[in-house]
């Protein structure tokens, strides 16, 4: 969410990444886990109650985990490949195309997640009812409270709103009955949205009742959700906007070159302080050897530019997407989601001889919406009447396909969706909705754990407080203090 994350496990062949966000839900979920086991269970000692909060949290998350595993095995079962599973403040997310499959595929990967967190609340609940007399009472306590927690995880992600499990199950249900991709995952956005909203109505109440945490807690979850089911729908109309447009009429060409025997230090300073770009191919007797990116550039201690050569930096061409330039732009855009580079090169005969970048991408598109769309329409109109022969300039191709793919039931909602339609180009892990099964494990299930800790908070300072009376009455032989 934050815009960094770290790679902490490999498990069958799949990719773990923590996000920087995640941080925070997980102090979070270990500090309520504490106040829950130290007011239960007052016999614990600090030490002990704090362990006993640190094992519940690992073993949340460790469910969480589990979930996601399931979609992404299922996925990879199905033939769709699976980038990562990435753990942030929200959940989990598994980046894979679920939907590109079909309505059956969808609807398979997506039920798998709850399922899975039913059967992991099943063994929670087996270890409570059968450790009784085995394991101490604050143990049995936390493998009773982590499978009630679990069940409602798979009740939650249940709810049909988009990015959801549910929302998943819905879409696949409306796309099988419709045949209708665009349609339902409209109607899926919809619910997503309501159901957003509903949270942060709750939210709201209980702010009213004087839920502090528990207030702000819904209220910001249904705000996410609100803003991750609004963005798969808008990032839908992007990839159908760029399906008649190709690599060549989005990418920058006339690319500045760095030749290889350049210091980086003189890199630095005639190309990266003078351009607004974070990469510049390398060039040796005019073929295109490597790419030397920012990244790499800041990988180098500052006072080793000068004796630091490009050529010893650059990235390979063969680590880099590189695509021909007649590749329809849809196609590309998912190569801008996949790759990690940020970026996608274009080709003829094994030269490169353009860039496209989310920023590129982003400028394609506000060019696009300053176009009078109603006058290309009348325009495509009367060519087509004419039996206009003139061959249109690639760029008035693709603007005139994109002003058909957004006529008819969808038209209405064009200067709606175009508020935020560039945000899903760029955006970070959380409202790439329609690239990744979002599974929100905050919801009920979390919001359950949260909400309690002022309250609890209070009950522990109302606990100190009535003590200290007691002392200090005592000492006064009874007196009213």
């Amino acid at each position: 969410m934050f815009g960094t994350s770290w790679r902490v496990a490999r498990i069958a062949g799949i990719e773990v990444r923590v996000d920087s966000s995640w941080v925070v839900i997980a102090l979070l979920i270990t500090y309520s886990m504490y106040l829950r086991f130290s007011i239960l269970y007052k016999s614990l000692s600090t030490g002990a109650a704090v362990g006993i909060a640190i094992l519940a949290a690992v073993l949340f998350f460790g469910s969480v985990l589990i979930h996601e595993l399931a979609h992404a095995l299922v996925s990879r079962a199905r033939g769709i490949r699976v980038q990562d599973i990435t753990l942030f403040l929200f959940g989990g997310a598994t980046r894979a195309r679920v939907e590109s499959r079909g309505p059956g595929d969808e609807f398979l990967i997506a039920a798998v997640g709850p399922l899975t967190s039913g059967v992991v609340a099943g063994l929670f609940w087996i270890v409570d009812i059968f450790a009784r007399g085995a394991l101490p009472r604050p143990l049995i306590g936390m493998f009773g409270y982590l499978a009630v927690v679990n069940l409602l995880l798979a009740a939650f992600n249940l709810v049909p709103g988009f990015p959801l499990d549910g929302g998943r199950l819905l879409r696949s249900a409306v796309w099988r009955t419709t045949g209708s991709f665009r349609r339902a995952t409209r109607i899926a956005s919809l619910a997503g949205q309501a159901v957003g909203w509903l949270l942060v109505a709750g939210g709201v109440a209980f702010l009213l009742g004087g839920n502090l945490v528990g207030g702000i807690w819904f209220a910001f979850i249904g705000w996410f959700l609100v803003q991750a089911a609004r963005a798969s729908y808008q990032e839908l109309q992007v990839q159908q906007i760029l399906r008649g447009v190709q690599a060549h009429d989005v990418m920058a060409d006339n690319l500045l070159r760095i030749p290889p025997d350049l210091t980086l230090q003189d890199a630095v300073d005639r190309y990266f302080m003078r351009y607004d770009h974070s990469a510049f191919p390398v060039d040796e007797r005019g073929r295109t050897i490597g790419l030397l990116t920012l990244r790499k550039v800041r990988q180098v201690p500052s006072d080793q530019w000068p004796a630091s050569w490009v050529r010893d930096h650059m990235v390979p061409l063969g680590d880099q997407v590189v695509v021909p330039l007649d590749a329809p732009m849809d196609q590309v855009m998912a190569k801008l989601e996949d790759g990690g580079a940020g970026r996608v090169l274009a080709a003829q005969d094994g030269e490169v001889v353009g860039i496209i970048t989310p920023s590129d991408l982003t400028r394609w598109l506000r060019r696009w919406r300053a176009l009078d769309s109603r006058a290309l329409d009348r325009s495509a109109r009367a060519d087509r009447t004419a039996g206009a022969r003139t061959r249109e300039p690639p760029a008035s191709r693709g603007a005139r396909y994109a002003v058909g793919q957004c006529q008819g039931a969808d038209a209405r909602a064009a200067d709606g969706w175009w508020a935020g339609m560039t945000a899903p180009v760029a955006a970070p892990l959380p409202v790439k909705a329609a690239t990744a099964a979002v599974d929100l494990v905050i919801g009920i299930a979390i919001g359950s754990l949260l909400s309690g800790v002022a309250e609890r908070s209070t009950r522990v300072r109302q606990a100190s407080e009535d003590t200290v009376s007691y002392t200090r009455g005592s000492s006064s032989h009874g007196q009213d203090i």
